[in-house]
């Protein structure tokens, strides 16, 4: 747990000074949260205020959100479903997904991996 904390204050930081160094020093515009659990509240203080964070999956497991957190930091939650989307909109979909495949194969967009499981390690 201690070290769970660390991850996310090395993580907060990380955001913190890449968002400083393009010129955004009170943090970034748009968070995109596809794992929601116990990360979102580190995701609140990387965004600047009147900041927006798209909740678009809860992979990690649906938490509480403390609304009073959201109300000081002044920041925007979206919730998104990709698939229905995707399924009405099929081309720009499509267009989507193809471009944001550019951007990992260019460098553009870097995920963070916070760790790798083997395939018998699945269910953990």
């Amino acid at each position: 747990k201690k070290q769970q904390k660390q991850n996310y204050k090395d993580f907060r930081n990380q955001v913190r000074q890449v968002a400083k160094a393009l010129g955004h020093s009170q943090g970034v515009d748009l968070v995109v949260d596809m794992v929601q659990g116990s990360l979102f509240e580190t995701l609140v203080s990387c965004v600047r205020p009147l900041g927006t964070i798209a909740l678009v999956g809860f992979t990690a497991g649906q938490k509480p959100i403390r609304p009073g957190l959201l109300l000081v930091k002044e920041v925007n939650v979206v919730g998104s479903l990709w698939g229905r989307w995707a399924m009405q909109y099929p081309r720009e979909h499509h267009q989507n997904v193809q471009e944001i495949l550019q951007f990992l194969a260019s460098g553009a967009i870097r995920p963070r991996v916070d760790r790798i499981f083997s395939l018998e390690q699945y269910a953990d």
